[in-house]
């Protein structure tokens, strides 16, 4: 029965190989070209899985991946796969890791590039557009391959996965994304995390439960009850202080996590108590949190310009620095776009950054997620100037008197 499962899954996520490009090896190398590396990217995406909510006979997520990577993924966009492994309590061999499984390009070309590829002749040479439908069939095989690595290594009956809050294992998912950290410092552009996951954090480190038993049996026993007790209400606040703790930063990330809570019996507000403390944990990392959920929630919208701009804001007298990303699609609807600001926080942006060339160059007019200047819920976004910088507006609440303060945006 086993052997079938995983015949199963692999046929699944492996069906788009056609014959034309079985027969295609004939006459040359098969397989996903690497070629589609070489063209600019606006961004990479990193698909973590978490081996330990792999569950035998479910893989409706596995899917789920496939359908939203299809849809939302840039020409040439690097994609990786990694197998987080968070199982386990701080200090246990083998704790919090994470492994790369396979990476590729997404096989497909910008509009302009497909235009020129229509306007010339081929007499001795295929069309490049004519091999994309098959590049993206190896590509997704590929893909599918890597999660079927996961799901057959780390698969468990639903019942030994299945458990409540009072009695949830030690789980070291802060520690397992950490231990990535390499690629966020060497990447040149915003990385897109997608985590299957239960984002069940309870480490040493923070728990996503209100009770705050973030120790293992072992752990809590060998601790006085006067400490375990301290421990237990430090562990229910949210983190901060993360990547000074660790050392570590997953600078510029953007995260989305789904599967939040699916294997929690007994804790339906989990979800959302999951948020605040990842919210908490991303930013202190350096990250921001973009969706968090039962569900893949990544929005459909496709990037094709990216800018990113130092930044300074003057508050209270000070002046602090800071970065901004821009990412938008062709009508210029943004899209994993963040604003960061030291020693006040990061947020998600969404809006709009339309540019032409001369004047008036280019605005942007967004909405923070969370309040970074301020206390408030969401914050204002204004900047404008000249296509190539600088761009200089106001960042806080528009409506309050003394809450927005000067933004400037240096030459990207």
């Amino acid at each position: 029965m086993r052997r079938r499962a995983a015949a199963i899954l692999a046929l699944a996520l492996t069906a788009w190989l056609p014959a034309a490009a079985a027969r295609a090896a004939l006459f040359g190398a098969g397989g996903l070209d690497p070629a589609f590396c070489r063209q600019p990217q606006v961004r990479q995406t990193v698909v973590y899985i978490d081996d330990t909510l792999m569950i035998d006979g479910q893989t409706d997520w596995a899917h789920r991946l496939d359908t939203k990577l299809r849809a939302t993924l840039a020409p040439g966009e690097r994609v990786t796969v990694v197998r987080l492994s968070p199982g386990g309590g701080a200090g246990q061999a083998g704790s919090g890791q994470s492994s790369e499984l396979w990476s590729g390009c997404w096989p497909a070309y910008s509009a302009a590039e497909q235009a020129r590829f229509a306007a010339q002749t081929y007499l001795f040479e295929q069309n490049p557009l004519a091999g994309v439908a098959d590049q993206q069939k190896y590509f997704l095989h590929d893909f599918g391959a890597a999660l079927t690595q996961v799901y057959l290594a780390a698969k468990r009956p639903a019942d030994s996965v299945r458990t409540t809050a009072a009695d949830a294992p030690a789980k070291q998912i802060i520690r397992a994304l950490a231990s990535d950290e390499g690629r966020f410092a060497a990447s040149q552009v915003t990385i897109r995390a997608i985590i299957y996951s239960d984002m069940a954090e309870n480490s040493d480190l923070g728990t996503v439960f209100r009770h705050g038993a973030a120790a293992t049996s072992e752990h809590a026993a060998a601790q006085s009850s006067e400490h375990a007790a301290a421990a237990s209400l430090e562990h229910a606040a949210p983190p901060s202080g993360l990547g000074q703790r660790l050392g570590t930063y997953l600078r510029g990330g953007v995260f989305y996590a789904f599967g939040v809570g699916s294997d929690i019996s007994d804790d339906p507000g989990l979800p959302e108590t999951a948020r605040g403390f990842w919210r908490a944990a991303f930013g202190s990392l350096a990250a921001a949190l973009a969706g968090m959920g039962a569900d893949l929630n990544v929005p459909n919208i496709l990037p094709v310009v990216a800018r990113r701009y130092p930044v300074t804001l003057s508050l209270d007298g000070q002046t602090l620095d800071g970065r901004i990303a821009l990412l938008a699609d062709q009508d210029g609807t943004l899209v994993d776009s963040w604003l960061g600001i030291s020693r006040l926080g990061i947020a998600m942006l969404e809006g709009s950054i339309r540019c032409t060339a001369g004047r008036p160059g280019c605005r942007l007019e967004a909405t923070t997620s969370v309040g970074i200047a301020t206390s408030a819920a969401s914050e204002q976004v204004s900047l404008s100037g000249p296509e190539r910088g600088p761009l200089s507006g106001r960042l806080g609440v528009r409506a309050a008197t003394g809450l927005s303060f000067p933004l400037q945006a240096a030459a990207p």
